[in-house]
């Protein structure tokens, strides 16, 4: 049943009343029992209670915690409702904020349910100045830590009520959501917000993220939509998950953070027919972007409204009501005084007037002046039958520079590389592609990813 709410979008310093609205349908299951809007709606004037007779006072940073539970969330709203700016982060990157001390002072931090005085750390100018515009807006800001999979970590400094103000609300069927990307990532923070707003459950993700252990939760409870990257759908398909395990209840699989190759987006179709698999866009400084699957690309929604976006030098920029204020950290690059943000993905117009996003310009592979993607290199590879899965990252070479590397997942009888490079040629033979043909091969039994499920391009031959 359709209802309607005076809320057209999210609003931070409404969620307490809109999980009352709600009352007492599921928002929440895991293994160990459900929550309800109602749970959620005393949790949040709980922790609002707490950081008020704490002393937390507006504008003071708080560390928060991230990983993909119920009571995370509680925390990031209830924060928020006092007009503070929580930095979710996950417990194993605690050590982290020492260095952040360097740039901002953290006022308080979640320890093991309570908080706790923090107060290291000196604000910097460039930092100063960002803090300064939020709080003279009134309003709870949202610290990300962002590095990309290969770059020191950078710190996004966003309004948050500003960026929930492009969440709409609405009530459909309550759908079963699986977020596997942690709260501390833009990714999986979009992801809960948008089923929030929709009345879907989420569906909390098992401690470990594996192939087993998705597929068990999404077995157990009836994972209708579940987010995921490329890299892990494949690990999925990698691990006959989709054989040994009932995952019949999935309808939709949106992903993004990484190119998806063509050759496993046919893969995909072919294990899970059932399953619509739909692309989705955004960064951690502009928040989700609203677009729509076309058959050559990616096009923005018409009802993105105050959303643009224009390629410049090859590379992808964007325009987002949901814009972060900047880097706390002391970058400037990326951020444009007429609120565009260059977002280092590069990207291709087609025809239609949609897009192609090729990949990241830091991961560019400089091979004696030729600029190779891996992603595009990953795609080559995939293509082959034999290629399971594949990773693709620069090492230095005195002669060109760098060249290009592969670990790889050959399931072949012959596990030698060179005969696996020499099978990969012929493969490409006749085509330009055969240039592109890794110098380097490894042959593993499977490939790394990083916390969010994405292919690290860091060296390790």
């Amino acid at each position: 049943m359709d209802m309607n709410y005076p809320i057209a979008f999210l609003a931070v310093d409404q969620m307490e009343r809109l999980a009352r609205q709600r009352g007492h349908a599921e928002l929440w299951v895991d293994d160990s029992g459900s929550r309800t809007w109602a749970d959620l709606a005393d949790g949040i004037a709980s922790v609002r209670r707490l950081c008020s007779d704490s002393g937390v006072r507006p504008g003071e940073v708080v560390v928060a915690p991230a990983c993909t539970g119920f009571d995370d969330l509680v925390w990031l709203f209830g924060i928020s409702e006092r007009s503070a700016i929580v930095a979710p982060l996950r417990a194993d990157r605690a050590a982290e904020t020492q260095a952040w001390k360097r740039w901002f002072e953290i006022g308080w931090r979640v320890e093991s349910g309570s908080l706790e005085r923090d107060g290291g750390g000196e604000t910097a100018p460039g930092a100063a100045r960002l803090f300064a515009e939020l709080r003279a807006r009134g309003n709870p800001g949202l610290i990300l830590a962002t590095g990309g999979t290969t770059g020191k970590p950078k710190l996004v400094l966003h309004d948050l009520a500003a960026l929930l103000a492009t969440v709409p609300v609405r009530s459909r069927r309550p759908k079963r959501t699986l977020p596997l990307m942690r709260f501390d990532h833009i990714g999986g923070l979009d992801m809960a917000w948008r089923a929030m707003a929709g009345g879907h459950v989420l569906v909390g993700p098992p401690p470990e993220i594996t192939a087993e252990s998705v597929a068990s939760t999404v077995e157990r409870h009836r994972v209708e939509v579940m987010s995921a990257t490329p890299s892990f759908l494949n690990l999925l398909l990698v691990a006959g998950s989709h054989r040994s395990h009932d995952l019949g209840s999935l309808s939709v699989v949106p992903y993004g953070a990484e190119p998806m190759p063509a050759a496993l987006l046919e893969r995909l179709h072919a294990a899970l027919p059932h399953v619509e698999f739909v692309q989705r866009f955004g960064t951690s400084e502009t928040g989700s972007v609203p677009v729509r699957n076309g058959a050559s690309g990616l096009s923005l929604d018409d009802a993105g409204k105050g959303y643009e976006w224009k390629i410049v030098d090859g590379e992808l920029w964007v325009r987002s009501p949901a814009r972060a204020l900047g880097y706390l950290t002391g970058e400037t690059g990326g951020f444009s005084a007429e609120g565009w943000f260059r977002t280092g993905d590069v990207a291709e117009e087609l025809g239609d007037g949609a897009i192609n996003v090729r990949g990241r310009r830091q991961d560019v592979i400089n091979m004696g002046g030729e600029k190779i993607l891996p992603s595009e290199v990953e795609a080559l590879l995939l293509s082959h039958p034999l290629v399971e899965d594949c990773r693709v990252f620069a090492v230095a070479s005195a002669l060109l520079g760098q060249v290009v590397a592969a670990e790889i997942v050959w399931t072949g009888a012959r596990r030698d590389p060179v005969l696996v490079k020499q099978a990969l040629r012929e493969h490409v033979s006749g085509t330009e592609a055969q240039r592109r043909i890794p110098a380097v091969i490894r042959l593993v039994d499977s490939v790394g990813f990083t916390q969010n499920q994405k292919k690290s391009r860091a060296p390790t031959l």
